[in-house]
This record gives C-alpha cells, structure tokens and sequence, in this order.
C-alpha cells in the first residue's frame, strides 16, 4: 500500500513537472511570436520616388519629371550606412546582375533622407560616362543637401579603378564649392558564389 502511494505521488509529479514544462513552451512561443510581430509592424515604408529631367518649352529651363515610386520597407526614415543604400539599390534596381554599367544618383535631405533617386549614367560593359554638371542640377532642382552615387561593375568585382577614385575626387570638389556634401560614393558588384550583391565605397 505504501509503495503504491509513493508510485501515485511520483507519478503525480511527472505529470505536473510535464505539464508545467509545456505551459513554459507555450509561453515561450507566444513570447516569441509577439516579438516577432512587434519588429514587423515597428517596419516602416519609405517612399522612394524616381525622376528624370526634361527642358519646359515654355521658359527653356530644366525641370523634374517624376518617373516611378517605390515603397521600400526598412527600419526607419535614414539609410545611415553602404550597406543598407547597397541594399536598397539592388533590391529597386537589381544593380548587381545588369549586364552594362549603370549610375544612380541619392539626392538627401539635411537629415539624410532620400528626396529623390536618378539615373544619371548607363553605359557599356565596362564604362559609363559621368558629368558632374549633370549630378549637380539634379542636386539643385530638388533642393539636395548632400548626395550619394551608387554605380555597378558589371565583372562583379568591387575595387575601385583610376576612374572611380577620379570621379569621386571631381564630385566631392564640386560639391564642397555649392554646399552640397558628396558623402558616398558606392560601387556594386556581385559574390559569385551565392549570386547575392557586394559592395565597395
């Protein structure tokens, strides 16, 4: 009888032990689904807006034109490092697998966000022509306060060539003279062996 009784308690035990460590579990699940809910909704849309240029017949001079808008889903307002402008350029533009060389201007604003988004250079497979005029009317016209260029290497390499570092050079000195701070200059290429993007800057 007493062994019978000390059976029943233990395996009254057991069951509690048991259902007390999947009460935990669960708790543990839900906790973990809150939080992974909370970090989806805490992920805002920005609106990316793309635009070209065109000369007005009327009074001659250069506008905007508004191209294409984007929702693009990040964490916050600011794309505050290469990485996540990498990112978002390859995610808009799949940069990192276009055949010929393409340039993509960032227009900020004093708090580094995107005011618009131009293309400003396609080129061939392994060139593309750049003038700074046109970099700095675009940074104009929509009342920029910094900017970013973002090019892709088409080889999937991501060094800098003589060229790179001489546009670069040529941007910042134009930039620091109107006011308007050249803060990146970006190149993009691709990891052969996930496919996925790489970057220099």
């Amino acid at each position: 009888m007493k062994i019978m009784k000390i059976w029943q308690t233990t395996v009254r035990w057991k069951k509690e032990k048991y259902m007390m460590k999947k009460m935990m579990m669960t708790l543990y699940f839900s906790f973990h689904q809150n939080m992974v809910m909370a970090m989806q909704k805490r992920r805002i849309v920005m609106r990316i807006i793309t635009y070209s240029t065109k000369i007005n017949r009327e009074n001659n001079l250069t506008e905007l034109v508004k191209e294409k808008a984007y929702n693009y889903k990040t964490e916050n307002n600011h794309l505050d490092c290469a990485e996540k402008i990498a990112s978002m350029v390859c995610d808009l533009f799949e940069l990192h697998i276009a055949a010929e060389e393409y340039v993509f201007l960032l227009a900020l604003d004093t708090k580094c966000r995107i005011l618009g988004i131009f293309e400003v250079g396609h080129g061939t497979v392994n060139a593309c022509l750049l003038h700074t005029r046109e970099i700095m009317i675009r940074n104009l016209l929509c009342g920029a306060s910094a900017f970013i260029v973002v090019h892709n290497h088409p080889s999937g390499e991501v060094y800098l060539s003589k060229e790179d570092i001489s546009t670069t050079k040529r941007l910042f000195e134009a930039g620091r003279l109107i006011g308007i701070e050249l803060l990146d200059h970006i190149v993009i290429g691709r990891k052969e062996k996930s496919g996925s993007y790489g970057y220099a800057y």
